[in-house]
């Protein structure tokens, strides 16, 4: 950390010098251009034009599998690196196609250049063009359907209907990676604040809320993989009593969720305080479903869990609804002592 004293000149100006070190690693010499951000924390931020032109990296390529090579890439994806080039002495076919679908399940993330040695991806991503409320709403839609179709589909023992729910696990992914990449930009860049309309704590409960939906579709789709493992269509009443622990599992996230979109802290609280009985209602229809079809036991008790695992993301979100409108609210005070 550096330290300055604040000058004054002209009589209405307030002026501080630059550390030299810092201004010469970053690019800064005489009649040189910078902005000057303020933030609601009551910071200001001071950023060279040379900080955009940085924002590129470069991935060594080795002998890497398929999920290797994807984690290198999303790692640096959500880093929030305009420009990652994946670089090696001599890239096979095999791999290049491994790096075309890699980017192919990332929002915005094209190949710009191919060479025998060098593969350079440009993320084409803005973040006005993809406003976090929006893409969540449709993490939200999507998530919604995928629920109600992976029910049915155990129920109705509908295996082509569960392995489409499977794959849309796959659009919940991109857009779940694309919430993380622009909050990890806000964190370095403080820049972006401004394009995105919320600060840094604001954004968090978004990451924070789209986060749980990303499992609670990965639950939808556990729940479409026990579909796959049974044998035979649930007896009625065992489908009888897991459509009725959907329904409450699922009204404990809509209203969640709605508690966070529209900030009713009511509301938030009134979704908490549904949550002992949840619990409980799940363990008596755990014990009746497994009693009624023993065969079928596994699969039923992992559709129970999922639905209970469901409910509680839905707590999870209501108590972020709690915690925004303070994030939002906050302001430094003029007084240091306050």
């Amino acid at each position: 950390m550096f330290t300055r004293k604040v000058g004054k000149t002209g009589g209405s100006t307030y002026f501080v010098t630059l550390p030299k070190q810092w201004a010469e690693r970053v690019g800064i010499t005489t009649g040189c251009q910078i902005s000057l951000v303020p933030n609601d924390s009551g910071a200001l931020l001071i950023v060279p034009d040379s900080v955009a032109s940085a924002n590129r990296c470069v991935i060594e390529l080795q002998d890497w599998d398929f999920d290797r090579l994807e984690r290198e890439v999303i790692a640096h994806y959500i880093a929030g690196f305009d420009v990652i080039s994946v670089h090696g002495d001599r890239i096979r076919p095999e791999q290049r196609r491994m790096v075309r679908e890699i980017s192919q399940r990332l929002v915005g993330l094209e190949i710009f250049e191919e060479t025998q040695q060098l593969i350079v991806l440009h993320s084409l991503v803005n973040i006005k063009d993809f406003p976090v409320h929006k893409t969540v709403d449709r993490v939200f839609d999507i998530t919604k359907a995928m629920l109600a179709d992976a029910v049915i589909a155990f129920c109705e023992h509908d295996e082509e209907l569960a392995h489409d729910v499977m794959d849309r696990d796959r659009d919940i992914d991109r857009l779940v990676l694309l919430v993380a990449r622009q909050f990890s930009l806000l964190l370095r860049d403080l820049t972006t604040e401004e394009d995105c309309a919320l600060s840094r704590p604001q954004f968090l409960h978004y990451h924070e809320v789209a986060d749980q939906l990303e499992r609670v579709a990965d639950h939808a789709a556990k729940i479409s993989e026990a579909t796959l493992a049974l044998d035979s269509p649930v007896v009625e009443r065992v489908s009888a009593e897991i459509k009725a622990r959907s329904k409450e599992s699922n009204e404990v996230l809509n209203l969640a969720v709605r508690s966070f979109v529209e900030q009713d802290t009511d509301l938030a609280n009134q979704v908490l305080e549904m949550r002992e009985q949840e619990g409980q209602l799940f363990a008596i229809t755990r014990r009746i479903a497994t009693e009624k079809q023993p065969g079928a036991a596994s699969s039923i008790s992992i559709a129970l869990d999922s639905l209970l695992r469901i409910a509680e993301y839905g707590f999870n979100i209501a108590e972020n609804a709690l915690d925004a409108p303070v994030s939002s609210s906050f302001r430094p005070s003029k007084d240091s002592s306050a």
